[in-house]
């Protein structure tokens, strides 16, 4: 199943209200057209100086921060400050994506959003040294791991399906 039931209550729960053992992240998913058949969905390169998987593609997204509001309120903070651009609406949740790190274990939740028409993507240069709208079917060549591969298919299939 690659979409799952938007979980409200944690989308709107407080960071301090997550589970402390967890190091929480998010990804956003962001379509241009989701309901389109040309949907495009927006993927960064990590930069080269990053020491995990560096010039791989992924997600907008980061780290829930103890000063952000909700989560929603994550996503939307982490979105502008990777690309500059504005979170309209969360229009789904779809499967998690979890990773081991030294110290915690890191629990990411992945939403789809769309964003305000009109703006430009600016990714942030200290983590992202390029940025592509893709279709489906336009990734095979890009270097991914295969966790984000994963997820970059669960969206593409969770606006099919809506």
């Amino acid at each position: 199943m690659s979409s799952t039931t938007m979980d409200e209550q944690r989308l709107h729960s407080r960071p301090q209200d997550l589970d402390p053992s967890k190091r929480w992240v998010i990804g956003a998913a962001i379509f241009q057209n989701p309901t389109a058949q040309n949907r495009s969905l927006l993927l960064l390169k990590r930069a080269s100086h990053e020491t995990a998987f560096p010039n791989a593609w992924e997600l907008p997204g980061g780290h829930v921060e103890q000063t952000d509001k909700t989560v929603a309120y994550a996503v939307a903070r982490e979105v502008l400050e990777e690309t500059s651009l504005t979170v309209s609406e969360i229009i789904g949740e779809i499967e998690p994506m979890t990773w081991e790190s030294k110290t915690k274990s890191n629990f990411q939740l992945n939403y789809v959003v769309t964003v305000r028409p009109g703006l430009t993507v600016q990714p942030n240069p200290d983590e992202h040294s390029d940025w592509l709208w893709v279709q489906e079917g336009q990734t095979d060549s890009l270097y991914m791991t295969t966790e984000m591969r994963k997820v970059v298919q669960n969206a593409f299939d969770f606006c099919r399906a809506t």
